[in-house]
């Protein structure tokens, strides 16, 4: 599908400037697409590709030096985002996406600047929009509908696109998505013209191929017919100076197509080459690139075929050539001659090797593997669900299961109530049952079924509202506990119990940090601890004057003793507070501009007015400044006096 989605693709915005060279695909050289390019009247074409896998999708970055594409690897490998040299050299995949993800990345094309390269994915299960940066960081999803083939404004701050029903404009970082055609034949495959004006882009005919070429204006407005005569259009892309347009043309779809050129007023259409080419990109490169081809001869095995199963009796011949980039083939030998045809009479794996050896010595080997089966029936290997299994409500369960036909004709249909890989459903509890049914080439049909059961296990939960974890609490105070435990399967919970009953005070005798613990159990055994943890701390309520309520002592004579007095709620010994310090700070906002240091202080109590009193001394050199003093209680806390000194 992708293949034929490219004969219609967006070609994208063009950078301003002169005409340069094409880029494009073509699939010429044999069952891939490889890329190319040309000057604007169709000479000096260069090959830029020479791989196994397919490319097409080129698009060329602002200055020309570069092109990205989409590249996926040969045998089915999933589409991604490519850059390499305008001379084909330094090919390398763009995106970080890895090859056993199913998703594509299709479309790509550079934002004006040559900083961003926008393309469109199914990384999230549909197609939509994203952008990365040119040097592949700084993914982003641009769309959140379906969308595909974008196209960057020539300022870069828009991008147009194909949504489901007509192309449509979103602002680069993805707001204010909205249409731009109006209703007709299916829009697709946009491109921003240099000057910013208007989009060209085809409609489908009434036969559902790509149709006539249009222009339109980026506010919706004026649009009109660019191209006649009936023919199937397409990707289409415009010239760096604005006065033409490269497209894809078929006469007759959906046959293969050439490249041609017209211009912006629909004036002379020119063929731009004989060769069947598609999904054309014009930049502004004016460098013709010097190509080095790869070396070794390319051997292609059409017959038989790579992974392919013959059934027995099949008349298959021997269809292989060998070519060379650099010089002439001497010598393409396979296994048996070419056109000879094959053994199939005895099943099992079977290989077949070609060699190739050209003028200057140079060899290459391939070799393809192919099966032949005898005739059996298939089986099932149901591994997930298993029969009689219990799973958990709610637990991650994937479907696993495979079909074989060892010594058959081979799997046709491996197919179960859900696909492999799929999901269980685990949402609700009770019995259930999965069936799998296969079938061979024989049409012989085999089926399995199993049954299996959703449980709640899930374990009881504990809540508990007091005390609440990381709260203090005033030393000696009364506060109940409150708690309860329930099961979100309904189980019947057999027992709550915490460290005091709920409704009971708990712990707050002693200070420092206390843990309280519930514990639930339900009628399946199954048991849940919670735990919240609390502090207990003295009942401080703040410095004795002079220090005021914000905790500031101002007009304080550097070089006298500040006697701090407090209560802690009765005599706590002189070991309740564990140390005092000072730090100086800026007298404006109280920042602290240097470390804390041990203050020079002395600790008493006096019972009969439940006070305890630091005496701390200062420093005469602190005239005019701003010090913080810290004591540090046994509780874990700190209480902090802002001192200005005069």
């Amino acid at each position: 599908m992708v293949l034929a989605l490219a004969l219609v693709s967006s070609a994208g915005a063009t950078t301003a400037g002169p005409n340069g060279r094409i880029a494009y695909s073509s699939q010429r050289s044999g069952y891939n697409l490889e890329l190319y390019s040309a000057n604007a009247d169709g000479t000096a074409e260069r090959r830029l590709t020479w791989t196994n896998d397919s490319e097409q999708y080129p698009t060329w970055s602002p200055d020309g030096t570069k092109i990205a594409y989409s590249h996926a690897a040969a045998n089915g490998g999933r589409w991604r985002i490519w850059v390499m040299n305008a001379d084909g050299t330094d090919q390398k995949q763009l995106t970080s996406t890895p090859d056993y993800d199913s998703s594509d990345e299709i479309q790509p094309q550079w934002s004006p600047d040559g900083t961003q390269i926008a393309f469109a994915s199914t990384r999230i299960t549909t197609w939509n929009v994203w952008s990365i940066n040119a040097d592949g960081t700084g993914l982003r999803r641009v769309t959140t509908f379906l969308s595909n083939d974008p196209t960057w404004s020539p300022d870069g701050r828009q991008i147009a696109y194909v949504g489901p029903d007509a192309i449509g404009i979103v602002n680069a970082d993805g707001t204010n998505p909205h249409p731009v055609t109006g209703p007709g034949g299916w829009a697709g495959a946009p491109s921003w013209s240099p000057d910013g004006s208007r989009l060209v882009f085809y409609r489908n005919n009434d036969r559902g191929y790509p149709g006539e070429l249009y222009l339109i204006n980026v506010d919706g407005s004026n649009e009109t017919q660019l191209t006649t005569g009936g023919f199937s259009n397409g990707s289409p892309s415009w010239s760096p100076d604005g006065t033409r347009i490269v497209f894809w043309r078929s006469t007759q779809p959906p046959a293969d197509g050439h490249l041609w050129t017209i211009g912006a007023d629909g004036s002379n259409p020119q063929q731009f080459n004989a060769t069947v080419d598609n999904g054309p990109d014009w930049g502004t490169s004016q460098v013709v690139p010097e190509i080095s081809p790869p070396d070794a001869p390319t051997i292609d095995i059409l017959s038989p075929e790579q992974g392919r199963v013959y059934l027995p009796g099949t008349p298959l011949i021997a269809y292989y050539q060998c070519s060379s980039f650099v010089s002439y083939i001497v010598k393409c030998e396979g296994d048996l001659p070419l056109f000879a045809t094959l053994d199939l009479s005895t099943s099992g794996t079977h290989t077949f090797t070609v060699h190739a050896t050209d003028a200057d010595g140079r060899t290459a080997t391939k070799t393809v593997t192919f099966e032949v089966p005898d005739i059996t029936p298939p089986q099932i290997d149901l591994r997930t669900p298993s029969s009689g299994a219990t799973y958990q409500l709610g637990a991650n369960v994937t479907i696993d299961y495979s079909c074989s036909d060892p010594g058959g004709s081979g799997v046709i249909f491996c197919g179960g109530d859900l696909p492999n890989g799929s999901p269980l459903d685990t949402s609700h509890a009770g019995s259930f049952s999965f069936s799998v049914t296969a079938a061979d080439n024989a049409r012989h049909v085999t089926q399995t079924h199993v049954s299996y059961t959703i449980v709640d296990l899930r374990p009881p939960r504990v809540e508990i509202q007091s005390p609440l974890a990381d709260h203090q609490y005033t030393l000696g105070s009364s506060v109940a506990a409150t708690y309860y435990c329930w099961s979100p399967g309904n189980i019947r919970i057999a027992s709550c119990t915490g460290t005091v009953a709920s409704g009971d005070n708990f712990d707050t005798s002693s200070i420092g940090p206390h843990s309280f613990s519930v514990t639930a159990t339900d009628a399946n055994g199954k048991t849940t601890t919670g735990t919240a943890q609390y502090r207990v701390v003295y009942p401080f309520t703040g410095f004795d004057s002079p220090v005021d309520t914000g905790g500031n002592l101002t007009g304080v004579r550097a070089g006298e003793g500040i006697a701090l007095k407090f209560s802690l709620g009765g005599d706590r010994g002189l070991g309740a507070v564990t140390g005092v310090g000072w730090q100086s700070a800026t007298c404006g906002d109280w920042t602290p501009t240097s470390g804390s240091l041990g203050a020079d202080a002395k600790l008493s109590y006096k019972a009969s007015t439940d006070r305890y009193q630091e005496l701390v001394a200062t420093s005469s050199s602190w005239k005019g400044a701003c010090r913080i003093l810290q004591l540090d209680l046994a509780d874990g806390t700190h209480p902090q006096v802002r001192v200005s000194f005069k």
